[in-house]
Parts: C-alpha cells; structure tokens; sequence
C-alpha cells in the first residue's frame, strides 16, 4: 500500500468522489466560508494595526481626530463578528458534510460487499484487511471528524498565508525564514502521520482483526458458554493484551525512527524565530519600524506557525484521506458490475419445476492446488428429488455453492431453468446451508427473507412456517410475527437449535411459494436427531413435489426416500442411482450405508421403527 500522504492527488480524488452526493451547492458554499474564515483573520490583524496607529493622534488631537479610530473599531468589530458567524456555520456545514462522507463510504463498501455476484472475492484475506481497516476507522470515529479536519486544515494554511503576506512588507526574508522552519517542522509530522496511518491501515489492521476477535471471545455472547465451562478467561484476557501490544508495537516503532529529525525541526524553529523577531526589536529600536507596524509584524511572524503543525486535524484529515483511497482500493479490487446478469425473461417472472445440468465442471478453491470438483457432470430432470451424499471433504457443499453461484467454476458449464446460469437463476433459486443465518430480527423477517414480496402476507408466511413444522412456534412468541428472535433485544427470545431449523426451513419454503423452482437444503438439520431429521426430510419431499429439490445430508437414511441418489467421489460423480440399486450395487454408498446401520444400532442412536428400517435395508 501507498503511504497515505495529505498530499496523495489520488486520496484527495478519492475523498471528493465520496463527498459528491452532498451536491455542488454545498460543497461550493463549504469552499467559500473555508477562504472567509482562513483570511478574516489576516484582516484582523492588519486593522488592529490600523487601530493601533490611530489612537495616538486621537489621544493627542481631540474629539476631532477620533473618527479614524471609529472607523477602525467597526471594522475590527465586524470582523470578529463576521469571524464567528463564518466559523459557526461552517462548523454546521461541515457536520452535515461529515454525515455526507460517512453515508458516501458506506454506500461504496455495501456496494462492494453486497454486489458482488459471487463471494469468492470476500473470502480473500486482503479484502478482509480492507474491510476490518473500514469498520476500525468507524470505531475510531474518522467519519464523523472528517470534515472538521479538512476545514480546520485549510482554513488554518490560510491564516498562514496570510501572515506569511503580511510579514513581506517587514523584510522580504522574514517570511522565508520561518514559512521553510515551519515546513520542515510540518514534513516531519507528515511523515509520522503517514507512516502512523499506513501501520494503522496494513499490517496494523492485521494485527488488530487479532485482537478484536479475541475481545469478542472475551465479552460476548456467542462464546460465553464455553468460555466459561472450559475455563477460558484466564487464557483469553492475558493474550488480548498481548495481540493488542503487538498491534501498539508498530506505531512505537515508527515513531521511534523520527526522534532524530523531530529534534533538528525544533532546533529550526528556535533559530528562525531567533533571527526574525531579533531583526524586528532591533528595526523598531532604530525607529525604522512603528508601534502599529511593530503590533502587525509581531502577529504575524507569530501567525507564521499556522504553516507548520497541526496537531490534531492533520492527523484525522490524513486518516480521512486514506480511508478513501482505502475504499477506491476496495472498489478496483473487487469490481462489481454495474448491471446483473440478465435475459429477456427475468428470471422472477419464470415459475415452475428448474431443470439442472453441468457439463465437465471445475473448481479448486483460493490457495490450493488440487481442485475440489475435477471434471463433473450431472443432469437434474425439472421435479426430480435428488439427494447427494459423500464422505466428508467430497465436494458436496461446493457443488451447492456453485449451483447457487456463489463461486464461478474455472472449467465447464452450469446451465439452470433452460439455459440459465445460477446468477441469473437466483430467483428461481432458494437454499437453506448448514451455516443457515440465525437474524436476531423479528420472525417475520426470519421467515419473510425467503421471498420479500410475501413478507406482509401472514397467510403464506403461516403457510411455510407450518409446513416447516414449526406451526406451534408462532403460538408460543408473545408478540407473534413481531417477537424478535434474540435476548438481546427488549421482548425478544432465543430458540433452540430445532427451532431455528424449522424456521430456516420455512424461509426457504416461503421461497417456494414466491416462485423458487429449485429448492436446495445443504445439511440443515445436523442439529436434530435421527429420527426427527427423517420425518423432517420425508414430510419435505412430500410438501416439495411440484419443484426440484436436492438434499445434502451426512445420514443416508435420512435421503433413502429420495428419486435418486448420486454419490460424490474425487470430485466426480461416482455412483448414480436408486437408494435401491445402489444397495444391490455393493459400492461405496452400500458401505457408507452399512457403516453407518451398524453404528446406529450399536449405538443406540435411531428410534426403533428407524433401526429396523435400517436392518431391513442391510438385510
């Protein structure tokens, strides 16, 4: 990554890109309350001087020489006044460009994370750096200060200039002497800046995503449990504070490596002052110089040090900057189209069974070398129940995944609902993953996301939801569809993990009753037990015969029912068939399915009708 420099051209591109939604009005009006804040007070200082060299004869004159007094007095008055007024309003301005620039980059970032068509490019490391350097700037609070920064730092380089102006009429050295000690002076602080921002946004971000994750083990929620039945207290809270030190380490570092210039800055400064303001009390000494001009000249040799540090504003302007390019670099790296994959007829106004084919598809996951799917072909007829099973690491979920086109394959062709691909089949498509989201939102979102058309049709919400066998659920929530699927909301409840299975299911059935023709459920109900994921799965193929299905499950018993079985081996479909030919068979599926009879009935683990189901398969 670039360091991230105030004056990067790119960054400053970058920013104003982001800022081009608040509109040209206020942008053009932010720009001009900047020069009248930044240069009243140059005014200021030369009609003090003004004051300064009319209070003499007026004190020496009379009443009759006051009025340049006068005249000078209103003019200092309506310059504060004007001063304050200017710099209240674009205080005003600038937060509401502030809430510009933050809703900007947020836009930009859920256009990057959301638009995607697949999600290979978020699973790349580098962009989860990106991504964890956008969310720990919010915590930081750069949004917000952004635009305070940016009008804090030029409306101060234009009170700088001013000064440096001013003080030309003094001697034309003066103003070099001390606008070069407050330059070098201002490139050792943007240089620690730079470097302070880029540890921050590069290795910095890597080292604190760490630390925040092992926070979030610490104080919340999710690992609670086992963080206090294992005992993990004592290991988590000693390694935070290693994993954030180690973070802290590379910003010591670099501000250690600038001690040495940081000293000859200051060293510059002390003399040039030293020679300026010597040769100013020497001139006035001689008379050369007045007490009104000696006033003017002082200010300004003093003003001079607005062109040198900043503090502050410097530093959240450079963050401000880099945050932008930041999210310019998100966006040439993860391109999203600017319109989806179409076809003359969308893909929502199609209805009915989807038929499934591949032809010869490939896909090796980021980082390895042997594919996952290596050659696949398969042919799903419109309708068909199709069930897939394999060992572990076959390449099932990933054969889901690509169906659903959530990654691209690198060789071959995936063609669904006659000749569509799986991204532009995604309404025709619904899914419910092992992994399913569990939204700590009300239940009728959970139920409703299916299909968002149906979400305020409670008929056919109720519909799914039973059909899921979750019907007693909705009965036994206090507020019905509103209750909200979390404690950690006012009124809001958890449910257990078969709870949360039915509803997952019934979000995927509400798909169905949108128009989804192809429904895939990828292990959904590991999380029940033999006997209830059956008749889960049975009563499933029974409510889904008027679409294609495909089901991914580790039990065999539980996909025995289904019209066809296809077993994934190497990346290839190995066997293909009936659940009973595929016995008759003796293949890898009738061992997989005698290993796992034995073990079920060893174990105790399946009811009594499932173990003689079991048997009489064996037998």
């Amino acid at each position: 990554m670039a360091t991230a420099r105030i004056g990067d051209p790119a960054r400053w591109r970058a920013l104003f890109g982001l800022l081009r939604q608040a509109g040209r009005a206020r942008l053009g009006a932010f720009a001009a309350l900047i020069l009248l804040v930044g240069l009243l007070p140059t005014a200021v200082i030369l009609v003090t001087g003004r004051l300064a060299a009319a209070i003499p004869a007026a004190v020496a004159s009379g009443p009759a020489a006051r009025q340049p007094v006068m005249v000078a007095l209103a003019a200092l008055i309506g310059c504060l006044v004007a001063l304050a007024l200017a710099s209240n309003t674009l205080g005003q301005l600038g937060r509401v460009l502030s809430d510009a620039f933050a809703l900007a980059l947020h836009q930009a970032v859920a256009r990057v994370t959301l638009g995607t068509p697949d999600v290979a490019p978020l699973e790349d490391p580098a962009v989860a750096d990106e991504l964890q350097a956008v969310q720990d700037a919010e915590r930081r609070n750069v949004f917000r200060n952004a635009m305070d920064a940016l009008s804090g730092v030029a409306t101060t380089r234009l009170r700088g200039a001013g000064a440096f102006v001013v003080l030309l009429g003094f001697r034309w050295w003066a103003p070099l002497v001390l606008g070069l000690a407050w330059h070098l002076t201002n490139r050792v602080y943007l240089h620690a800046t730079a470097n302070g921002v880029t540890v921050q946004m590069t290795d910095g971000a890597v080292r604190l995503r760490r630390a925040e994750y092992l926070r979030t083990l610490a104080v919340g929620a999710p690992a609670a449990k086992e963080v206090r039945v294992f005992g993990l207290g004592g290991w988590l809270v000693p390694r935070y504070g290693d994993a954030w030190l180690d973070a802290l380490e590379l910003l010591w570092t670099s501000r250690k490596a600038n001690r040495a210039i940081t000293a000859a800055a200051a060293l510059a400064l002390a003399v040039s002052h030293g020679l300026v303001l010597g040769a100013l009390g020497v001139a006035a000494s001689r008379g050369e110089v007045g007490v009104a001009a000696l006033l003017v000249f002082a200010q300004a040799a003093i003003a001079t040090a607005d062109l040198g540090l900043l503090g502050d504003p410097q530093w959240h302007l450079a963050q401000a900057l880099a945050l932008a390019g930041r999210v310019a670099g998100l966006r040439a790296r993860v391109p999203v189209p600017e319109k989806p994959e179409t076809r003359s007829t969308p893909a929502e106004a199609r209805s009915g069974k989807v038929a499934v084919r591949l032809d010869g598809v490939r896909f090796t996951y980021r980082g390895r070398e042997r594919p996952t799917l290596d050659g696949l072909s398969l042919e799903i007829p419109a309708g068909q129940s199709l069930a897939i099973v394999g060992e572990n690491g076959a390449g099932k979920s990933t054969l889901i995944k690509l169906l659903c086109g959530l990654y691209e394959p690198d060789a071959g062709r995936i063609a669904v609902d006659g000749g569509l691909s799986p991204r532009q089949a995604r309404g025709r498509i619904a899914a419910i993953f092992q992994d399913f989201v569990r939204y700590p939102l009300p239940l009728r979102e959970n139920v409703g996301f299916g299909r968002l058309a149906l979400m305020d049709d409670d008929a056919a919400l109720e519909g799914a939801l039973r059909d899921a066998g979750g019907g007693a659920l909705l009965t036994r929530l206090e507020h019905g569809w509103d209750t909200v699927l979390s404690r950690e909301f006012e009124g809001g409840t958890e449910l257990s993990g078969g709870q949360w299975q039915r509803v997952a299911l019934a979000r995927a059935l509400a798909a169905v009753r949108g128009g989804a023709g192809l429904l895939v459920l990828d292990e959904p109900t590991a999380a029940l037990d033999v006997r209830a994921e059956t008749e889960l799965f049975e009563r499933f193929l029974e409510l889904t015969r008027d679409v294609t299905t495909i089901l991914v499950s580790h039990r065999l018993s539980s996909v025995r029912h289904a019209d066809r079985i296809v077993v994934i081996d190497g990346g290839r479909v190995a066997e293909d068939g009936t659940h009973e030919s595929l016995m008759r068979a003796g293949g890898l599926y009738a061992r997989m399915y005698s290993l796992q009879a034995e073990r079920f009935a060893s174990e105790g683990m399946a009811d009594e009708s499932v173990a003689d189901e079991e048997a009489e398969a064996h037998a």
